[in-house]
């Protein structure tokens, strides 16, 4: 069984047991999610050339799809350029959209039809799973960790209160000649 959902203004294809990166979600990893919009439900019969369907006016009432968060951070960086030629303008700028991952363990379709992901196949997909999101600042946080350690500043601490070793300049010599 197959759903299409609304989320942050796009609209995602759905399985039990997927993987969906979509934007950010408040909540921390392993907080169940609820998704109540959704567009369209299919469900397999029998055979595999025929298959029902449920299409929503703009939504089905009932219809749910139920998920855990299994991921939190930024995605990949877009870089933005603009050049203006012969004008000698050019101006870069990044990105980096922040995005939730989460895992689909269930979907009811509104008509008593649902699906469900076993604890077992939970468990070996989270097993299997590792983000490809960036934690928020941690790269820069990372570095300037590193540099203030490696000068013997404590985290937290200013960097004035740390004598200071450099000596001031020497004055220079003046010297005076009157002319005659």
């Amino acid at each position: 069984m197959y759903a299409v959902i609304q989320t942050g203004g796009k609209q995602y294809k759905v399985q039990v047991g997927d993987i969906v990166q979509i934007e950010k979600l408040s909540g921390e990893v392993g907080t169940s999610v609820n998704f109540d919009q959704v567009l369209f439900a299919s469900a397999p019969t029998g055979s595999d050339a025929a298959s029902q369907i449920w299409v929503g006016k703009p939504l089905l009432s009932g219809a749910s799809v139920q998920g855990e968060l299994v991921g939190q951070g930024r995605g990949e960086k877009v870089l933005i350029i603009k050049m203006k030629r012969r004008k000698q303008y050019r101006r870069t700028k990044g990105h980096r959209q922040e995005q939730t991952q989460f895992l689909v363990t269930a979907i009811d379709n509104g008509a008593g039809q649902n699906a469900k992901l076993s604890d077992a196949d939970k468990k070996t997909k989270l097993a299997s799973f590792n983000t490809q999101l960036a934690p928020r600042g941690g790269v820069i946080a990372a570095k300037a960790l590193k540099a203030s350690k490696a000068e013997g500043v404590e985290v937290g601490t200013k960097a004035a209160s740390k004598p200071s070793t450099k000596k001031a300049p020497a004055k220079k010599a003046t010297t005076t000649s009157k002319k005659k």
